[in-house]
């Protein structure tokens, strides 16, 4: 595990210092955190269960797209610069490696989405006049639940820049990406305003993550070497 968190804390190093991802990060969790208030204003039912429907479904999706945003530069940026090369060489299983990235991805996305939760929360309040708190079931969802979503979108997107080609990488995860924003977008719209954030519902969306990420850690048994470095531009 230590050498898992060896990667991971490199990772996160590495996107620190990518000053224009984490200000383009920034900016979008900002804009979209602080925006969300009129929609607290204009959305039908009480003020409370707008909040938790943004805290369940917004930043869900934002911290996705933080994991998307990430993702592409812990591992198909190494790819295009040929830096996978040299950690290929080091004692690492590939499982490791893949979980280290993944890691290094969940952490920043994740703290870039509570400041966006935070954001939200604050909007939110200015704009009715009153404190605006999402219940348990939804502050659960936004602390455990999405990170694990982060990890899990990273984590599936991770794995299929390991084993394809440039051109089918971006493909492939402009595909899994907007698949999964769309998927929460249709939920959304199919279940309706009324729709109340309960316990069961954070845990069918927590038991959803986890099965993903099992079985992406479970496909990362397939990978080898040999494939990664055949997919490398020339």
């Amino acid at each position: 595990m230590s050498r898992v968190m060896v990667v991971a804390g490199k990772e996160v190093r590495q996107l620190i210092k990518s000053r224009n991802v984490m200000l383009s990060a920034f900016i979008f969790v900002v804009v979209f955190g602080i925006f969300t208030g009129p929609a607290v204003l204009s959305g039908t039912g009480e003020p409370e269960q707008v909040m938790d429907t943004l805290g369940f479904y917004l930043v869900l999706t934002m911290g996705v797209f933080m994991g998307y945003l990430f993702t592409a530069q812990v591992f198909l940026r190494e790819k295009q610069a040929g830096v996978i090369e040299t950690l290929l060489c080091a004692p690492l299983s590939l499982r490791e490696l893949w979980l280290g990235k993944v890691l290094g991805v969940t952490i920043p996305g994740a703290l870039l989405t509570y400041f966006s939760a935070i954001l939200i929360m604050n909007a939110g309040s200015v704009f009715t006049g009153y404190t605006l708190i999402p219940s348990l079931p939804v502050l659960f969802h936004i602390i455990v639940v999405v990170p694990a979503f982060i990890a899990a979108a990273s984590g599936l997107m991770g794995f299929a820049q390991f084993i394809l080609g440039m051109r089918e990488n971006q493909i492939l995860n402009f595909v899994i990406i907007f698949g999964i924003i769309f998927l929460i977008s249709f939920t959304r719209e199919v279940i309706g305003p009324a729709f109340s954030v309960t316990w069961a519902v954070v845990g069918a969306a927590f038991g959803l993550a986890l099965l993903i990420l099992l079985v992406t850690a479970f496909l990362t048994r397939f990978l080898s070497r040999e494939r990664i470095v055949t997919t490398l531009p020339e």
